[in-house]
């Protein structure tokens, strides 16, 4: 095996996304400090006309620096969002509830597209910032629901790296004698593909053997839960296709590349307090993976 590089004590996804959350309070207190109030309440001179409906408060106009900073945040607080909803694909209502208060009012206070329709907002940026502060808790009170995971490391190993490299038990002096693979739909479908009708004969016979070498795991257990491969590393064959639905928007389920990272979020998503790594060498694949936050190591060589 090539030279190899040992990860250091590695960080669950939930860690990653409270230390994402801290980062992102301290930008959106930051807008808000930066802000102003007014007074837009029409019924506030008088006029003999009364107007219903209208907040009494809102954000006074931003300059172009302010303005600068909101449009910045705006993806960058979706984002964490839409990565933060998928750890509750079944949630309580009071689970619902917190999570989209939060998100509709820190994403509101940052896009601030409701005009003098925005009722959330109080009489003062003191108030304001109390406020986020408190839909910044919620969302950590969110995190303590999490469970905790018996293995500490989860993989997930892409096609490349596995006609490469077919034995799964190769990642110990990287990721330690404890990690639990992960085979995602798309790549075994790419293996079955790529024995038959790889671009050529060393492809075809490389896909064949880690085809075979994968088959033979069924020999050490279930493989739909959890088979032996040596020692503590284990691997799981999934079986569940991503679906389209609560993920970032610019995944195309059409491309196998995008069905991976996929694949990728949701099972990191269903193991938060795991700490997921995706072992492949394929650039554009470990761009995409950087997208959502997903670590990647280089695959091992033989």
């Amino acid at each position: 095996m090539g030279k190899t590089t040992t990860v250091p004590v590695p960080q669950s996804y939930v860690d990653r996304l409270t230390g994402e959350l801290d980062q992102l309070e301290t930008k959106v207190l930051e807008v808000v400090r930066d802000s102003a109030v007014i007074n837009t309440d029409p019924n506030r001179g008088g006029g003999g006309i009364f107007f219903v409906g209208h907040a009494n408060w809102g954000w006074a106009p931003s300059d172009s620096a302010h303005e600068a900073t909101r449009m910045s945040l705006i993806p960058v607080l979706a984002d964490w969002f839409v990565r933060f909803a998928l750890l509750f694909p079944h949630p309580t209502p009071r689970v619902s509830k917190q999570l989209a208060s939060a998100r509709e009012l820190l994403g509101g206070w940052v896009l601030r597209d409701r005009g003098s329709n925005d009722h959330s907002v109080p009489s003062s940026v003191d108030g304001a910032i109390s406020t986020a502060e408190g839909r910044f808790s919620d969302l950590r009170e969110l995190v303590k629901l999490l469970p905790s995971d018996d293995y500490p490391i989860r993989v997930v190993i892409d096609t490349n790296a596995l006609i490469d490299a077919p034995d799964v038990d190769l990642y110990t002096e990287m990721l330690g004698p404890k990690y639990f693979v992960h085979m995602v739909p798309v790549v075994l479908r790419e293996l079955d593909e790529l024995k038959r009708n790889g671009r050529n004969e060393n492809v075809r016979e490389s896909a064949r053997k880690a085809d075979m070498r994968l088959k033979k795991y069924r020999n050490n257990g279930d493989v739909l839960t959890g088979a032996r491969v040596s020692g503590q590393v284990f691997v799981k064959f999934e079986h569940i296709e991503p679906e389209a639905s609560g993920l970032p928007s610019w995944l195309d389920m059409s491309v196998p590349d995008d069905r991976f990272v996929a694949s990728v979020l949701l099972l990191q998503s269903k193991h938060p307090g795991s700490a997921f790594y995706v072992i492949t060498s394929d650039i554009n694949m470990q761009t995409k993976l950087s997208a959502v936050g997903m670590p990647f190591l280089e695959g091992a060589s033989r």
